[in-house]
């Protein structure tokens, strides 16, 4: 019963996470199956979820870690055959000197051409390792380099999302603790990394304030009900990449890097929050507001722990007159001003999409009411199909956080007649 419920969990949180991040046009159904003993999924599998555009959700297990592969089935290129099983071992000897550390996992994987598409691999470890962030190591023939740093969540048990691309090279994890030793002279960071790759610096970044979330890492192609839509890395792959490069079809498609659509026309393109410097000289002003009021329609449906937290009139914040500077995003906003006020928020950085995803506010988290429900954003009427950290503010924007409990429908972003 215990192991149903976790699948469930994972169907529900990638289905409703995809729109959530990506906003109104994503994958809008989502598939969990159990890998098979041999790891090899069908061509067919995998045509079947680029027609219907659904996201494919596969767990594995080897020995007692266990990972789960999601594909976001609109964003597949070339259907292929895929052999996804992985063998999770200790790194044992194959660091040497150069990455000490208490804890070192060697992933090797079985397919050797992952298919193009927007892919990540989560990896639930048994025990809690007790750090904030793990180091990803790919070894060559001449060198070991670092790839990126990523988040490591914490709750009961720790976990790790893995933006993927098609280098199938063996991979090593590092947990960053008290023992943890780098030899400069032995390890070599990534083309990518030197260049500042989005996806390596949204893994880095440290916003100001709560942090990373310890909650389970629900949503696994990126991040929960609409926030509002992302995309993996678009770079054609490496062997030197790190494993956030890409998908070498994002250039014909139209897509970014992060495989986020094109914006409407007139409507403001993402920017990428490590290439945009902010100026605190000049200050300008926005109008920003939080409501849960989907929930009211729907107090049966919601967490009964919750129902003391709930608003009586779904008003968490109202409209107010907030003051921003030059180069500041929708996120940047919202993380100041619920500081400001001690509203409870709590966020984490989602790499794989360049952007930080809102999990909960005002202690109401996405599912706490329903399975399709989660916080959304949008910003002089029009939710964004991309990620908060990448909205660029403009002085008089008006953005609202709204709570949606139907995939957005229920606020007027309807994904099922998206790019409108």
């Amino acid at each position: 019963m215990r192991t149903l419920k976790k699948m469930l969990a994972a169907f529900l949180a990638v289905s409703t996470a995809a729109v959530l991040f990506f906003g109104c046009s994503v994958s809008s159904v989502s598939n969990t199956s159990a890998l098979p003993g041999d790891g090899i999924i069908k061509e067919s599998v995998f045509e079947s979820a680029k027609k219907d555009a659904r996201i494919l959700t596969f767990q594995g297990k080897s020995g007692e870690i266990s990972y789960s592969w999601f594909f976001d089935g609109a964003s597949i290129s070339s259907p292929a055959a895929q052999n996804l099983k992985v063998d999770i071992s200790d790194a044992g000897s194959d660091l040497g000197s150069a990455v000490v550390s208490s804890n070192r996992v060697k992933l090797h994987f079985h397919e050797q051409n992952l298919i193009q598409a927007k892919t990540s691999l989560k990896i639930d470890f048994p025990t809690l390792w007790g750090v904030q962030k793990v180091r990803i190591y790919r070894k060559t023939a001449d060198a070991i380099q670092m790839l990126r740093e990523s988040p490591l969540n914490n709750d009961k048990t720790s976990s790790v999302l893995l933006p993927m691309d098609s280098t199938m090279d063996d991979l090593y994890l590092a947990a960053v603790d008290s023992s943890f030793h780098e030899d400069a002279a032995q390890v070599v960071s990534s083309p990518s990394d030197k260049t500042g790759d989005p996806a390596s610096a949204a893994a880095n970044q440290s916003p100001e304030g709560t942090g990373s979330s310890e909650a389970e890492q629900k949503a696994a192609v990126s991040g929960a009900p609409a926030q509002n839509k992302g995309g993996a890395s678009g770079k054609a792959k490496s062997k030197t990449g790190s494993p956030s490069g890409g998908n070498a079809s994002s250039k014909a498609s139209g897509k970014d890097r992060y495989l986020t659509d094109p914006t409407p026309p007139g409507k403001p393109k993402p920017v990428e929050p490590q290439d945009v410097k902010k100026n605190t000289k000049k200050a300008y002003y926005c109008t920003l507001s939080i409501d849960c009021k989907t929930i009211l329609n729907n107090m049966d449906r919601l967490n009964k722990e919750k129902q003391s937290v709930m608003p009586p009139d779904g008003i968490i914040m109202k409209p107010r007159r907030a003051l921003f500077y030059e180069g500041e995003s929708v996120f940047d906003i919202l993380l100041r001003e619920t500081k400001k006020e001690s509203i409870q928020m709590e966020y984490r950085a989602t790499p794989m999409y360049n952007s930080n995803y809102i999990e909960g506010i005002h202690n109401l988290y996405e599912f706490d009411c329903g399975e399709l429900s989660g916080w959304m954003y949008k910003v002089n009427g029009w939710y964004p199909n991309y990620g908060c950290s990448r909205y660029l503010l403009k002085d008089g924007d008006v953005v609202d956080w709204r709570f949606t409990c139907d995939l957005g429908r229920d606020v007027g972003c309807d994904w099922d007649v998206s790019k409108k």
